[in-house]
């Protein structure tokens, strides 16, 4: 019976699946999506696309990998991927393997760290700066709603009241084989939980943090920056190069669009704000705005969002 239900606890816990300017050589990306071995390659595509591209570019050791997962699995049978890359898109860090195309569909929306293990089933979720964690082996449960933060070297604690949920850079493996880059651990007096650690809130944080326009028959080109904290700056940039610039807050909707409001007086009334829908990567307007027009599409940039919280060491 525990075997049958394994797969499931699994998903639940932890599988939860103009031109651009150039950017500088620091920049990180990320990847998530499929990796398969087709027709004597090895070939990868988004979460968010249809089509499958040949030869994904990585270094040797991550490519090494790769393969020995892949000639274990039935041929031409996507396996779940998450890493890190550089710049020029090749991959660089494994961050998480194993799960299939299903796995794309769980993005853990508004948490920002999901834990957890199934040798007890436990999980722990942070959230908006609180920390949930729930052992259903022992039905217990513990509810921090500002746990102090600590980081050094290789080490992220959240502790409060006793507790406290370390989370390291640390190869982990579940018990359904699935590779995570983060271990964890919870502890709460008696009681220690280990398991694994991975991203969440993935429809948000992989947002890029810049979008363009590249529609030379406009006017004004648009440059659109997102936030982590919410807030997003939208410039039109017309042929002299002068700019005219909008802020405001966003979001992402349940229905996966993005949308801005903007907190500028010279908007009013159905012009305070603007619905982007996501299409294979970048954003398509999709409201009519009396200054933004419809149907603009925007470009992404190379960086997430993710890659900022990562830089300022919030996140592991």
């Amino acid at each position: 019976m525990l075997n049958k239900t394994l797969p499931l606890l699994s998903l639940l816990l932890l599988a939860g699946c103009s031109s651009t300017p150039s950017q500088p050589i620091s920049a990180q990306t990320y990847f998530r999506g499929l990796v398969r071995i087709a027709d004597n390659q090895l070939q990868y595509r988004s979460c968010d696309q249809a089509n499958w591209r040949s030869e994904i570019q990585g270094v040797a050791s991550i490519r090494e990998r790769l393969l020995d997962r892949l000639l274990s699995a039935p041929l031409g049978v996507g396996i779940y991927l998450e890493a890190w890359g550089d710049a020029q898109g090749r991959l660089t860090e494994l961050q998480m393997l194993g799960g299939d195309i299903a796995t794309c569909r769980f993005n853990l929306d508004g948490i920002e760290l999901r834990a957890g293990g199934l040798n007890p089933v436990w999980y722990a979720d942070l959230r908006d700066g609180a920390l949930v964690v729930h052992d259903s082996t022992r039905l217990r449960s513990w509810q921090l709603s500002s746990p102090s933060f600590k980081q050094s070297a290789n080490r992220w604690s959240w502790s409060a009241e006793g507790t406290r949920l370390t989370v390291k850079t640390e190869a982990c493996r579940d018990a359904l084989g699935v590779e995570y880059a983060l271990s964890a651990q919870f502890t709460a007096g008696q009681t220690q939980l280990n398991g694994c650690a991975r991203y969440g809130d993935l429809q948000r944080n992989l947002l890029k943090r810049h979008y363009y326009s590249r529609d030379s028959t406009l006017l004004r080109q648009f440059a659109l920056e997102l936030q982590v904290d919410d807030r997003f700056d939208l410039s039109l940039i017309d042929r002299k190069g002068e700019t005219e610039r909008y802020q405001g807050s966003w979001q992402v909707l349940k229905s996966g669009e993005l949308l801005l409001r903007f907190s500028d007086e010279r908007l009013r009334g159905s012009g305070k704000s603007l619905r982007f829908k996501s299409e294979e990567g970048a954003l398509r307007l999709m409201n009519q705005h009396p200054v933004f027009g419809k149907g603009t599409r925007l470009y992404p940039g190379v960086e997430p969002l993710l890659s900022t919280l990562r830089l300022s060491q919030t996140i592991p």
